[in-house]
């Protein structure tokens, strides 16, 4: 919980980096209020990664039921690195911690995706080397603002 705050920081950057997500206006009071539900739920978690003892990215994710199903699937919510930090092993270890963590909660499938527009292909790749498979495709219509 402590770690909330900075949190904020890199999700209110991701957010103006994002060329689809900076469309969309940013609550920090929500954006604040998912991350504390994410970290004190069992069926979720965020991931941190720091650099001498800043926290310069994260992963969370949760796990439920199927819709459709009683199996258990984990969904990746968001993976988010400071610019700075990106290029190196810290998206792995994050991909890998919660992808092992889905695992141990019994999930059958994590789904992972990029949905920032931040290039795409690049992020698809590294899960794809991570042993994902690509399986979906992500459509949207603007209505304005």
């Amino acid at each position: 919980m402590d770690d909330i705050p900075r949190l904020l920081e890199l999700g209110r950057q991701l957010h103006q980096e994002s060329p689809r997500w900076s469309r969309l206006s940013f609550n920090r009071d929500r954006a604040q209020a998912m991350l504390a539900r994410l970290i004190g739920s069992t069926s979720s978690v965020v991931f941190v990664a720091e650099r001498a003892g800043v926290v310069v990215g994260g992963i969370a994710g949760v796990v439920e039921q199927h819709w459709s199903s009683d199996d258990l699937v984990a969904h990746e919510v968001s993976l988010f690195i400071e610019p700075d930090a990106r290029g190196g092993y810290l998206a792995t270890k994050l991909i890998v911690a919660l992808t092992e963590w889905g695992r141990l909660r019994g999930a059958v499938w994590l789904h992972a995706g990029t949905s920032t527009g931040l290039d795409p292909e690049r992020t698809a790749g590294l899960y794809e080397a991570l042993g994902f498979t690509r399986c979906s495709i992500g459509l949207e219509v603007m209505y304005g603002r």
